[in-house]
């Protein structure tokens, strides 16, 4: 609500005439009787007076509230409510949030691109303790496995890379030879022993591709796989074919003829679907709306730009804020003046702050609408999936274009089980015909199955953040591994208590399981001291920057400090980023009125 302006008896003001100039004295003076007639008969309408006696010079207008100063829209009236309200919010919360939004925007874009910064990582030092590995946690060994041609020998594989144990000891040398140099390509999801009549392969599913070592002393080799490279997720032996699925495809290389070396062919195998109105999950929505995946390349370099503008917002809020501060600082101590460059450098940023803040707004609330439902608990409220139609950009020709997860094998009914973004999908083991959806009744979580096996009588194990559970695909039901309950199919969205990232067995018939907190612990909760890991690994471990970043972008990287209010950062700040860029959008658009309104009055007073 806007209060009442205050109104004096109005008088010709002399210094405001002197003010005026030469060129205005003889029009201040003309008009004094007939300004000081309106303000007698009635003092609240001397500037509706001043305007119908045709003063042109509002420096011959003074009141008592406001005395040698122009009569403008709300001068000596109190602000808007609403208004300095807004004006208070936008600055306040928009300092407030400074290193947070700058964080954010920097490592969004790098997050974009990965392949940019694939081959840097981030030394041990600068890394939070709790991401420091402890007993292979952290994903740091996923799998294992125990070649016939080196009896006692294991290979284990992981985030970490690839080691060997070697009498009962783990190596604390990796086994990297051949292998990208990067740390974040050189990640491993899968280690298969492939044996042939030439020797014994090992075969390398990581984050870089398909990499293959002849044992025992062989170097890795990279295999050939489509025209890019891409993340591996499993690899699968059938009768006569090898089966390769990365994220978004599947190859086949026959394994039937006897060769001198591993001289795999593979072929891409069309992954085909039923026929069925597509439809897209509310996560994949959200999070391609989020980063500009939605659109593509161009969309993607599009929303790095509006990451950089609010950067840029956010330091030039600051400078905006501190330079009259350190003015006015300088003035009262009878200092010497800032310099005039950071004078200009004050009215440069401010112009560019108004005027690139509401050109990125939209974009703005983009990131906070989006990212204030990508972290818990607001990810849950994501569960389930709309009609493609929803998604604004064009979808890929490939139904299964960076979806697939997992996959097993079913000797016994020769089907293939791909478990996807979009659920879990069988169909025949040489991958022909369609595919079809089908419900597995154990839950997955929505990171997708970090264990998803055919175990020796025909059950599928099944593990992920939600726990570990063996599945009779006979009788269509799952029992759990880890607590004595029933499975909860809609426990997707929610992680479990332990939460599962790999399985691994020996010869002896030894089971371990891998968690992502506890490390690696056998099946029987006891630890697994025959894989201890080597203290040098965790002394000389390096983080890659990509992962460094997410970690600080999903904000879990402050867990250390704010215990479990972590998981507020995310979806706190988006919100309170929605707020800075409505109550900025507001005050430019009242701005903008006012600046017209006075812009009609001087055409009337011309």
């Amino acid at each position: 609500m806007v209060k009442a302006c205050k109104t004096a008896a109005v008088k010709v003001d002399p210094k405001g005439i002197e003010r005026a100039g030469r060129v205005h004295m003889l029009a201040a003076t003309s008009h004094a009787a007939c300004l000081n007639q309106a303000a007698s008969q009635d003092p609240s309408k001397a500037v509706i007076g001043a305007l119908s006696c045709n003063i042109t010079n509002p420096w011959i207008i003074s009141a008592s509230a406001a005395p040698s100063r122009p009569v403008t829209a709300g001068s000596g009236c109190e602000m808007n409510v609403i208004h300095r309200s807004s004006k208070w919010l936008h600055k306040i919360l928009g300092l407030a949030l400074i290193l947070f939004l700058i964080w954010m925007s920097l490592s969004g874009v790098l997050l974009n691109h990965p392949d940019l910064i694939a081959g840097v990582s981030v030394p041990r030092w600068l890394v939070p303790s709790q991401y420091h590995p402890q007993n292979w946690n952290r994903s740091g060994i996923v799998s294992a496995v125990f070649p016939e041609s080196e009896p006692g020998a294991a290979y284990l594989a992981g985030k970490l890379g690839i080691y060997k144990r070697v009498d009962g000891r783990v190596s604390p040398q990796s086994v990297h030879a051949g292998l990208p140099d990067s740390d974040f390509y050189r990640k491993t999801q899968q280690l298969f022993l492939l044996q042939r009549p030439e020797g014994e392969w090992l075969l390398a599913a990581t984050e870089g591709g398909l990499y293959a070592r002849q044992l025992p002393d062989g170097i890795w080799l990279e295999q050939p796989l489509g025209e890019h490279r891409e993340p591996v997720r499993k690899i699968l032996q059938t009768n006569d074919e090898l089966l390769v699925f990365t994220e978004s495809a599947a190859y086949a290389a026959s394994i039937a003829a006897p060769a001198a070396t591993l001289a795999l062919e593979f072929s891409r195998r069309q992954l085909e679907r039923p026929p069925s109105e597509p439809r897209v999950s509310l996560i994949k929505l959200f999070f391609d709306l989020h980063d500009g995946k939605v659109w593509g390349l161009p969309g993607r370099l599009l929303f790095d730009a509006a990451g950089l503008l609010l950067c840029y917002l956010s330091v030039s809020a600051f400078y905006a804020w501190y330079y009259p501060r350190l003015l006015q600082a300088r003035r009262r101590r009878g200092g010497a003046k800032p310099g005039r460059w950071m004078g200009r450098l004050f009215r440069f940023i401010h112009k560019y702050h108004l005027k690139l803040g509401i050109w990125s707004a939209g974009f703005l609330l983009l990131f906070g609408l989006t990212g204030f439902f990508m972290r818990p608990p607001m990810l849950m409220l994501l569960a389930g999936d709309v009609p493609a139609a929803w998604y604004p950009g064009p979808l890929p020709a490939n139904p299964w274009q960076q979806k697939i997860k997992n996959a097993l094998y079913d000797p016994a009914a020769e089907r293939v089980l791909i478990q996807a973004d979009d659920g879990v999908w069988r169909g025949r083991a040489d991958l022909s015909g369609p595919f079809t959806r089908i419900n597995l009744p154990a839950p997955i979580f929505v990171m997708g199955a970090t264990v998803f096996d055919t175990q020796p009588n025909g059950s599928y194990l099944v593990g992920s953040f939600s726990g570990l559970y063996r599945v009779d695909p006979s009788a269509e039901r799952a029992v759990n591994l880890l607590v004595d309950e029933a499975p909860d199919v809609e426990r997707s969205m929610r992680p479990a208590a332990t939460m599962v990232t790999g399985w691994l067995t020996s010869p002896e018939g030894d089971a371990y399981i891998a968690t992502h907190y506890q490390g690696l612990v056998a099946n029987s909760g006891e630890a697994a001291d025959a894989f201890q890991m080597p203290p040098e690994v965790r002394e000389q471990y390096r983080m890659p920057l990509w992962n460094y970043l997410f970690e600080v972008h999903n904000g879990r990287f402050f867990q250390e400090w704010l215990g479990g209010g972590y998981i507020l950062i995310v979806p706190l700040g988006a919100l309170l980023l929605v707020l800075i860029t409505l109550t900025g959008v507001y005050d430019w658009l009242r701005n903008q009125l006012a600046h017209r309104r006075r812009q009609r009055q001087r055409q009337r007073l011309a």
